[in-house]
Formats: structure tokens, sequence, C-alpha cells
């Protein structure tokens, strides 16, 4: 049975959110107050982030927070 890796599809949704909002990861790291490395490795599925950083990612995209976490329809399971 595959599990499904969040830290991946998190990262995932917040690169594709900050891409399309045509944010660079220092102005949305800025933003939130975190460090632009830290954001980095959230993108990448290296970082789990709190709950409040969640978050604070989600207001600052303008998504809700739940958003960071769906998983697509027809997306592998990693």
């Amino acid at each position: 049975m595959n599990e499904i890796n969040y830290k991946n599809i998190v990262g995932e949704k917040v690169r594709a959110l900050r891409k399309g909002s045509g944010l660079s990861q220092e102005v949305l790291a800025e933003r939130c107050g975190i460090f632009r490395t830290y954001l980095s490795r959230i993108e990448s599925g290296a970082a789990n982030p709190s709950l409040v950083v969640l978050v604070t990612l989600a207001n600052a995209l303008e998504v809700e927070p739940h958003a960071l976490l769906v998983l697509d329809m027809g997306a592998e399971q990693r």
C-alpha cells in the first residue's frame, strides 16, 4: 500500500501557487516571516512545516489552508 507524501504535495502546491501569483521565493518568504531557504525546503518536500506556517503560507497565497493539503484528482500517490 502506497502512503501519500503530504510534504511533497504541500511543497508542489506552494510552488505552483507562488509561481502562479508571480512571486519569488524571497518575496513569499518575507511575507510569511520565514527564511527563503526554509521555503525552498518546503517546496522541495524536505521540510515538514508546522500548522502555523501552513496557515501563514495559505494566507500569503490567498487560499484556504486546506487547499495546500488536497490531493489533486488523478495525481499519483507518492
